[in-house]
């Protein structure tokens, strides 16, 4: 405090030497209001090197990142620490499935901004309060607006939640299933994008490694396949072009498309002529608006397997691939701020909201592999979030689940699991 009382004497001496010569009578209260409103603006100034910039914190969003993950392009220059996490509880509405409750994410954002143009940003993940990853890690060489280029463990720009999925920043206590087990969120590869903005439209391209492709599973298509950075193959190569257009203040609409080889192993392994190696068509689209209380989301997403013949069921009683060879997906979901409506001036928000998804990750299969019911989904979730502050959030909603499959619910053999209705309450936050 000694320090900071030193600073403030010297930010009023300033003040004092970039006032005026004595004043005269008649404006001498003007005068002192005037030094008056200097020095106060020097002392914030001063106050707010002292808290090393805390001050500054605006959360916006950069590249199309989360809010906490974007805030080491707003600082000065030097270290930037961020965060988000999230934990919740599920109440399975059939007595065959043990209700969950779960740490689910606890997240550090580390960056340094080395200068206005060579930025070093991290995410460290904590799941599950036992497991930990690097989500993503790359040096950012802001070249250009138009033109920059990003190396490293990168996020995958495909759909809404991938690259913006902060818990204040989608509504429901979960992320879009659609966007967990069509486009397999949080999915990151190593590679090299650049990116920038022209005008109204922004773009990402980045050239990564491929996905293990004896990974691949039915109830989530190619998710469990992500190689997270770790060994990864890099025999197999994949592409992705994204771009988002602005269409008015509020209002824009964005698509996605990968194509990649997929191929067995990890980096380093042994080559096999029984090797799964397959090509992948993906695509999405997705569009966003918000005026004023109201957010209207919706995204379509589909994508197609080109595999060999290691993927066809094998014979009788030997093992096969049940992966689907196509699959698709899409949701559509509104919202709404009420809290303007009950009080007007509070910074809280209040945002009930429905969303619908439709997605099937068996949507076509290979030769030899039986069609699973199960796994085209059907989910309504109704539910509310409560902001007491934009940097909290707590969550509600109720899930309403079906298949195609004429299985009865439940968990256990000759019964569905994904007709099982569920509660869940959650809590989330970000730094």
């Amino acid at each position: 405090m000694k320090d900071l009382r030193n600073m403030t004497a010297m930010a009023f001496t300033a003040a004092l030497l970039f006032g005026a010569a004595p004043p005269e009578s008649g404006a001498a209260e003007a005068d002192v209001s005037e030094l008056t409103r200097k020095v106060e603006i020097l002392t914030e100034e001063v106050e707010k090197l002292k808290l090393g910039e805390v001050a500054d914190d605006k959360y916006e969003s950069f590249s199309g990142l989360g809010p906490a993950a974007s805030k080491v392009y707003g600082k000065r220059g030097g270290l930037s620490i961020g965060g988000y996490g999230e934990f919740f509880y599920t109440n399975y509405l059939d007595d065959t499935k043990k209700d969950l409750a779960d740490t689910l994410r606890f997240i550090l954002y580390t960056g340094y901004k080395f200068t206005d143009n060579i930025v070093l940003n991290a995410e460290l993940e904590f799941e599950h309060a036992n497991e930990s990853f690097v989500e993503f890690v790359y040096v950012d060489f802001l070249l250009d607006p138009a033109f920059n280029v990003r190396p490293g463990l990168v996020l995958v720009p495909m759909g809404i939640v991938n690259e913006f999925h902060e818990p204040t920043t989608f509504h429901g206590v979960n992320r879009p299933e659609v966007e967990r087990n069509i486009i397999p969120t949080t999915w990151r590869d190593l590679g090299v994008m650049v990116h920038g903005e022209v005008g109204n439209l922004s773009y990402k391209a980045a050239v990564l490694n491929g996905l293990k492709s004896d990974s691949f599973r039915k109830s989530d298509w190619i998710r469990n396949g992500r190689f997270k950075g770790t060994s990864a193959n890099a025999e197999s190569l994949a592409y992705v072009l994204n771009l988002e257009y602005g269409i008015t203040e509020g209002f824009s609409v964005g698509g996605s498309y990968y194509f990649g080889e997929a191929g067995a192993g990890a980096g380093g392994s042994v080559v096999s002529a029984a090797d799964k190696n397959a090509d992948i068509d993906f695509w999405e689209v997705h569009t966003i608006f918000r005026q004023k209380g109201l957010e209207l989301r919706g995204l379509y997403a589909e994508g197609k397997l080109d595999g060999n013949s290691a993927f066809e069921a094998a014979p009788p009683g030997g093992a096969g691939s049940e992966v689907g060879k196509k699959a698709r997906g899409w949701y559509a979901e509104a919202a709404y701020d009420v809290m303007p409506l009950i009080k007007p001036m509070s910074e809280a928000a209040l945002t009930p909201f429905v969303r619908y998804e439709d997605y099937d990750t068996h949507h076509e299969v290979f030769s030899g592999v039986t069609k699973d019911p199960t796994q085209h989904r059907k989910i309504t979730t109704i539910g509310v979030g409560y902001k007491p502050i934009h940097n909290v959030v707590i969550k509600a909603d109720y899930q309403i689940r079906d298949t195609d499959s004429d299985l009865p619910e439940g968990k256990g053999t000759g019964l569905d699991e994904n007709k099982i209705d569920q509660f869940n309450l959650g809590v989330g936050f970000i730094f």
